[in-house]
């Protein structure tokens, strides 16, 4: 049986955009997660997987999801160079996209292809391979992010892993599925000082 199709209707420019949130009530994620996908591209030739709440299948005229969520965990993915090829061909509006999961993949950097993405409030890269944690300041681009995931990578061994992250991107308002607290940005602050703190000695000692 089919999933059931809500007629698209188009939002005004206007209209502010809705908080998007892991569980996704209003609509269910374009999921293509435990796909066997090897390559980001093999998803243009592949169905997503059937929700289990078929009243929440919503396609535009056109065919292409409504959502503003996007699953490829799971998989075995090393590069998500064409990512914006994919939301481009599978979503309705792409520059909406608010959600994307990409955990449990075989990632080693993050692409700065994910900054095509201004909505972008939360992403998923936990359990991935990304070892240099200053990759993770490629997201400081992304305004709008405050749920970010990255344990189970090798660069959450780094020293003050968390207060790093926080330092690079301090609107986020959680880490690994943690809440981020007033503590915690106080202690990034003065992390980031102390550790940028002989940087800027140094220099001020060549100045003299």
């Amino acid at each position: 049986m089919s999933a059931s199709v809500v007629p698209y209707t188009p939002k005004k420019k206007s209209d502010a955009l809705p908080s998007i949130d892991a569980t996704n009530e209003i609509q269910d994620p374009l999921d293509f997660s435990f796909c066997r996908l090897n390559k980001v591209e093999d998803a243009l030739d592949e169905e997503p997987r059937l929700s289990p709440r078929k009243d929440h299948a919503s396609v535009s005229d056109s065919g292409k999801s409504l959502s503003r969520c996007l699953r490829l965990n799971n998989n075995s993915l090393q590069s998500i160079e064409r990512l914006g090829e994919i939301i481009n061909a599978k979503f309705e509006s792409p520059k909406n996209i608010a959600w994307i999961d990409l955990s449990f993949n075989e990632l080693t950097t993050v692409d700065p292809v994910l900054l095509e993405f201004s909505e972008l409030q939360i992403l998923y890269l936990h359990g991935n391979q990304i070892a240099d944690i200053k990759e993770v300041g490629k997201l400081s681009g992304l305004k709008k992010l405050r749920k970010l995931t990255l344990h189970g990578n090798p660069l959450e061994k780094a020293k003050g892993y968390k207060f790093q992250v926080l330092a690079m991107i301090p609107q986020l308002q959680a880490i690994d599925f943690g809440r981020v607290t007033k503590c915690d940005r106080k202690t990034s602050e003065v992390w980031n000082n102390l550790n940028n703190a002989p940087k800027k000695k140094k220099e001020k000692m060549e100045d003299d």
